[in-house]
């Protein structure tokens, strides 16, 4: 997105590379029409010189690696230095007669620069440096002049707001095509699944009722992964930004997963995550609960506690299942099997948060998910 942005900067110093050479030879031409009627000729063709190098040098400073803050500056120091010279130059007739100064147009160029750089509010800024400094050489100010400050004030306004506008325009294509290429992947993985997993596991579950006593367990099992892929899978095929950045609160979402054999605590008052946040830690709740039913059947029972521990939010997923003894989940990892790895560990430490595996004493399992409180979000008059 960044360098979509910069592109269309790039874009516009290439014109106003053009503009300030083609508002130079207009300068030069100009000067050397009246070049006679100069207080000082030898003095305005040196100054001529130094606008013709300048305008070379600071077109070179303008390229995206030499683009900085301080060229800019520079840009318009020389420019106004250039602009004031014109009170020496040329004679008092010529200033009271409101005549181009020694820069004429080519002054116009670091106005348009800045514009780009800092939008509106930049261009105003530098049209009322440039200007301030005009207005003060001359002893009246007439229509000519405000004339020319209106004009000035017109295009800086202009460059800002169309700089701005192309900016965010370009950024927001780039996430455009970003969601479309995305939403083109998740479609093709969809495919994938549904041609692949959902109908093996739908298999499973078929054969598995069939085959009847262990095997229909399994069966089970494998019909509830399918379900839950599948609606994943619909999920993520919908098109509903709405959930980003949006709070929710982790208590309820929490409490949606009690069961039988699956009791919940949480406080009184809503703990308010992130909704990416919240879903990722169920996930890794329900990971949690997938294990102990893998492991020990559908027997053993579940507690899950939420509550806020420091500058943590902690959630303790408990089982009285037959636990994991020590050292099998690292050689399960070994093993390349990653479940608790990617579903469980990876999951929270995405978040910024850990999963760490509580010893019980061979007394069931027990995980402790913990996020950092600042990625927490108390509602007004919660506390």
């Amino acid at each position: 997105m960044t360098r979509a942005a910069q592109q269309v900067d790039d874009q516009f110093y290439r014109v106003l590379t053009v503009l300030r050479a083609v508002t130079l030879v207009y300068a030069v031409g100009v000067n050397a029409a009246r070049w006679r009627d100069f207080e000082h000729p030898v003095a305005a063709w040196l100054l001529i010189g130094v606008m013709v190098i300048w305008s070379g040098v600071v077109t070179w400073l303008y390229e995206p690696r030499h683009r900085a803050t301080w060229v800019f500056i520079v840009d318009m120091v020389v420019t106004l230095a250039l602009l004031r010279s014109t009170q020496y130059v040329h004679t008092p007739e010529m200033l009271a007669e409101h005549t181009f100064t020694l820069t004429t147009y080519w002054v116009t160029t670091v106005v348009v620069c800045w514009a780009v750089r800092w939008g509106v509010t930049g261009g105003l800024l530098a049209t009322a440096i440039v200007q301030t400094v005009d207005v003060t050489m001359r002893p009246t100010v007439n229509s000519s002049t405000v004339g020319n400050i209106f004009l000035m004030v017109l295009a800086s306004m202009l460059v800002g707001f169309c700089a701005h506008a192309l900016r965010v325009s370009a950024v927001r294509r780039v996430e455009a095509e970003r969601a479309a290429a995305m939403a083109s992947e998740r479609e093709r993985l969809g495919r994938a699944v549904h041609d692949g997993v959902l109908q093996i596991l739908a298999l499973v579950q078929r054969r598995g009722n069939e085959i009847g006593g262990e095997a229909a367990e399994l069966g089970r099992l494998a019909g509830e992964q399918e379900l839950a892929l599948r609606s994943l899978i619909q999920s993520r095929g919908r098109d509903e930004p709405t959930t980003d950045g949006q709070m929710i609160d982790l208590g309820r979402a929490l409490d949606t997963l009690a069961e039988p054999r699956v009791s919940v605590a949480t406080p009184s008052r809503p703990v308010m995550l992130p909704a990416e946040v919240v879903e990722e830690l169920v996930a890794a709740i329900r990971a949690c609960r997938a294990n102990t039913t893998l492991h020990g059947g559908p027997e053993p029972s579940t507690w899950i506690l939420l509550e806020t521990v420091g500058d943590r939010v902690v959630v303790s997923v408990r089982d009285d299942g037959p636990g994991i003894p020590s050292g099998r989940l690292e050689e399960a990892e070994a093993e390349g099997r990653m479940g608790v790895a990617t579903s469980i560990k990876g999951r929270l430490r995405d978040l910024g948060g850990s999963a760490d595996l509580v010893d019980t004493g061979g007394q069931g399992c027990e995980w402790e998910l913990s996020v950092p409180l600042t990625r927490v979000s108390w509602p007004t008059g919660a506390r």
